[in-house]
């Protein structure tokens, strides 16, 4: 019977295994398939969710963390943060870095979708650090996921009225799209910057971009894509008085762009097109067609737009009672307007400023000491130990240094005294003739001397052997533990690119110890700030600009004048690009 039972649970135990095996290789098939066909990888994943009572509790999570991505993927929105904060907290301690990078992205997609910005930003931070590019041990494309949280991020900055970090966002979403998908996607998603640009005014930018869009299109073969994106120029062209290129623009895009029904009416969603033509009509002295286009705009919600185009409409007609009456309910459509945007600058200032970047880094070193605790601790507890050690070592030892050095000057000075006397009374008794009396004075004169020269040769040595100690060893500093460290770190090499404060001070620590001399020109005359001997000591590990801007958490204009400002401190000379070499010149010849 106990044989039965055994042999049972063995049998159980393989085809578990073998259930196990299959339900793995589906999700991996899933994940294969999510990037280009994620409606596919849905049903795929819906029909593994049916035998989600056998699953174990990682392989669980692993299917949640799919389904999830998935259902974002084809436009699925959250009503809620609880099933992805739950998929932070299982693969911070059990993923990969491609599912801890997901994980985030799913979390800030959550935040985003139920109006939590800021956290939602911190998030999509988070999930950056996370993802790998250099590793591919998931089934999971790790630059369509960063495709995805740049394409988020943009969306936000936008919201939030952040031209420039929208840019940001779009330039690394486009570079995403050109590793992840064909050129005609790729076209597309450079036509997106056409929105930040629009934002701070650059139109000969906007122009540009529109252009280069539709020569690509077109040479694709997308006529009707291409025509799509060449709104924006009509209403630049026909502010600049240049009507040809507009009206040229303009027959391009109601005829090509498949936008347009046969009764000339636009696409929902797209109306405001209507104030822009009326624009344009008004400008080629279309009085009455123009009316009729900002009539249109106002019935779809423009009205600020169509007011401002009536106005001009009345005016040109100078029929004074209409061009008071839309003069008022232009007037009022801008202070909504304005109103509306200070309420949203107000709360986008109280929402998403007040959530720093620092805090997220805060959050990041308090997640990393759960984890490393103990390790963290010992390292602490022992480079203080060392330190201390090292500290009172160094103290004891130029005390007995000072002591020696000070009797020794001591017993110098008491025996020049002495031979002072004696030459004084040899004087005195050469004058008197006393043979005998010279004779002995002399024969202590010279063992005097003898001593005073010992005395001397004693006194130089310990002097060469105190400063001989004092001496720079760049290669000791450059062999270091830490110092290694640090390079990895600058290389992509660990998990976290920017050192910790204790890190910081084991690094200063080393430096000062190898390199004392150097080390004590940081705090003489103008003494160096924290920022600036930072900067110096990873200038003498030949790590680039641009990385010590993330590896200090500053800006890449900070770093520079910081070091010029060090230059001008150590060298007299405030020029940032020479600090380097003369920083390893004098470190090489002391």
């Amino acid at each position: 019977m106990k044989r039965f039972i055994y042999s049972m649970i063995c049998l159980w135990a393989v085809l578990s295994c073998v259930e196990q095996q299959d339900y793995r290789k589906t999700l991996v098939h899933a994940q294969h398939i999510m990037a280009d066909f994620p409606d596919s990888s849905l049903v795929v994943l819906d029909t593994l969710g049916e035998h989600s009572v056998n699953f174990d509790s990682h392989f669980r999570m692993q299917y949640l963390l799919a389904l999830t991505y998935a259902q974002a993927k084809v436009g699925v929105k959250f009503e809620t943060d609880s099933l992805t904060k739950a998929l932070v907290n299982h693969f911070d301690d059990n993923g990969s870095c491609t599912e801890q990078a997901l994980a985030y992205y799913m979390n800030g997609c959550a935040l985003s979708d139920i109006g939590q910005a800021p956290e939602a930003l911190q998030t999509f931070y988070d999930a950056i650090d996370k993802a790998d590019t250099t590793r591919n041990d998931d089934g999971y494309n790790v630059y369509d996921i960063l495709r995805g949280i740049y394409g988020q991020m943009a969306a936000i900055f936008h919201q939030q009225c952040l031209p420039k970090d929208e840019i940001w966002a779009f330039r690394h979403y486009i570079d995403c799209v050109r590793k992840t998908s064909g050129e005609e996607e790729y076209i597309i998603a450079k036509s997106q910057l056409i929105r930040p640009y629009c934002l701070l005014g650059e139109k000969d930018s906007v122009l540009i971009i529109i252009d280069d869009t539709y020569r690509e299109l077109i040479r694709l073969g997308n006529r009707q894509e291409a025509a799509g994106a060449l709104v924006a120029p009509i209403h630049i062209y026909t502010e600049r008085g240049q009507m040809a290129e507009a009206k040229k623009t303009m027959g391009i895009y109601e005829r090509e762009s498949g936008l347009f029904d046969d009764e000339g009416n636009i696409s929902a969603g797209r109306e405001g097109y209507y104030y822009i033509k009326g624009f344009f009509e008004l400008a080629s002295n279309e009085v009455d067609s123009a009316e009729l286009y900002f009539r249109k705009a106002i019935r779809y919600g423009y009205l600020s737009e169509g007011y401002r185009g009536l106005l001009n409409v009345y005016r040109e007609k100078q029929v004074m009672d209409s061009v008071l009456l839309f003069s008022e309910l232009y007037e009022a459509a801008q202070d909504s307007l304005h109103s509306r945007m200070q309420t949203d600058a107000i709360h986008r200032m109280a929402t998403l400023y007040n959530y720093s970047r620092s805090q997220k880094e805060a959050e990041t070193e308090r997640a990393n000491s759960r984890k490393t605790r103990w390790w963290a601790t010992s390292i602490v507890m022992t480079a203080v130990l060392i330190i201390v050690g090292l500290s009172l070592f160094h103290k004891e030892n130029s005390k007995k240094k000072k002591r020696k050095i000070q009797e020794l000057e001591r017993d110098l000075n008491n025996a020049k005294n002495t031979r002072a006397e004696i030459l004084e009374e040899l004087h005195q008794l050469k004058a008197q003739d006393y043979e005998s009396i010279i004779a002995a004075k002399e024969y202590k004169l010279a063992e005097l001397t003898k001593v005073i020269e010992h005395l001397q040769s004693e006194n130089g040595a310990s002097r060469d052997i105190s400063a001989s100690q004092e001496q720079d060893d760049l290669e000791q500093f450059l062999n270091s533990d830490i110092a290694t460290l640090f390079v990895q770190k600058a290389t992509g090499k660990t998990e976290n690119s920017q050192p910790t404060e204790t890190e910081w001070k084991m690094l200063i620590s080393q430096f000062s110890k190898d390199n004392p001399v150097t080390y004590k020109t940081f705090g003489s005359g103008k003494s160096l700030s924290k920022l600036e001997q930072r900067i110096c000591i990873l200038l003498v590990l030949d790590i680039p600009e641009y990385v010590i801007s993330i590896m200090t958490n500053s800006s890449a204009s900070t770093v520079s004048n910081s070091k010029a400002r060090a230059n001008e401190k150590l060298f007299g000379k405030k020029d940032a690009h020479p600090l380097k070499i003369n920083l390893i010149h004098t470190l090489k010849t002391l």
